[in-house]
């Protein structure tokens, strides 16, 4: 008996303990016909999609398993997705989950979706590291603010040697949220991971950081409307907006954030393309800090500023 994830081969018999359901091929049909209703664009890329993605396996596995069955829970879980995607809802809340570098993270309307840009962040900041570190040793405390699903702290957890790492947010749902990964992410993780409840830099200022990371909100009130329907409408207003001019919380983080960090630790923002001059100038004029610069993302936008402490 063949098994993948949640399903087996029809010829088997059985399906995790549990009553067969249809077909793949059954249930990708199914999810066709409510997508092509709503006007998905794609629908039968996204049913496959959908499947794949609850099955925590390649994107291509129904199409080239069309005569697998699939456990009651998946089936039930992958009708609900498709009724989501067609009232509008981004495919990760659809499904409830996200790939984010090396993880698979759940997430739902209480945390922002992981972007690909946040994973390049998390690529530079361990090179940084890397390229710096002497032997094997532990490369001291992360401080992650506003850490929503948890993707940058459990990445670094995962993939770097700090000591420990320590996250903030305001939101007590989204530690929610951020907690059931680093539960789901388990062995994987090689130091500690501490979440804290609290706006921005006020729950860790007990401590001396060597990276201090935060992909904070950075879009302005006023610029609501020139958002997609499907961030504007669904994802949490906190998690986006930060004040009039959208720099409110980068601000706030730039300006604190020297007395936390130790004698050449890191500062790493994502910031909004569009203002990451007027970022890089804010650190420069900041108390404390070195070696200011922006780095561009994989389509060649300004979408990061790093700085050291003096």
């Amino acid at each position: 008996m063949r098994k993948t994830g949640s399903v087996t081969d029809i010829a088997s018999g059985e399906v995790a303990g549990r009553v067969a359901e249809a077909p793949v091929s059954g249930l990708v049909a199914e999810l066709v016909a409510v997508l092509e209703s709503a006007g998905v664009p794609e629908p039968w890329r996204v049913s496959a999609d959908i499947v794949a993605a609850l099955l925590d396996v390649p994107r291509s596995w129904a199409s080239m398993n069309r005569d697998a069955t699939v456990d009651t829970g998946v089936a039930i879980a992958a009708r609900s997705a498709a009724r989501r995607l067609a009232a509008g809802a981004p495919f990760a809340y659809a499904v409830g989950r996200a790939q984010f570098r090396h993880l698979s993270l759940e997430v739902d309307a209480r945390v922002l979706i992981p972007r690909p840009e946040t994973e390049v962040l998390v690529d530079e900041i361990l090179s940084r590291f890397r390229s710096t570190a002497e032997g094997s040793g532990k490369w001291g405390v992360a401080v992650d603010i506003g850490t929503g699903s948890g993707a940058i702290a459990l990445s670094l957890a995962a993939e770097g040697r700090f000591s420990r790492v320590v996250a903030t947010d305001n939101s007590v749902d989204a530690l929610v949220v951020a907690n059931r990964n680093a539960s789901l992410a388990g062995a994987s993780l090689r130091c500690p991971v501490e979440f804290r409840s609290g706006s921005l830099l006020s729950p860790v200022r007990d401590i001396e950081a060597r990276l201090l990371v935060s992909n904070p909100p950075y879009v302005s009130f006023g610029e609501a409307d020139g958002l997609p329907a499907s961030v504007r409408n669904w994802e949490p207003p906190t998690a986006l907006y930060s004040g009039s001019s959208g720099l409110d919380a980068t601000a706030a983080i730039v300006q604190e954030g020297a007395s936390l960090l130790a004698s050449g630790g890191i500062l790493a923002l994502e910031v909004d393309e569009r203002r990451a001059s007027l970022v890089a100038e804010m650190v420069m004029t900041a108390v404390g800090y070195i070696d200011v610069g922006v780095v561009l993302d994989l389509t060649g936008r300004e979408r990061f500023v790093f700085a050291s402490r003096a």
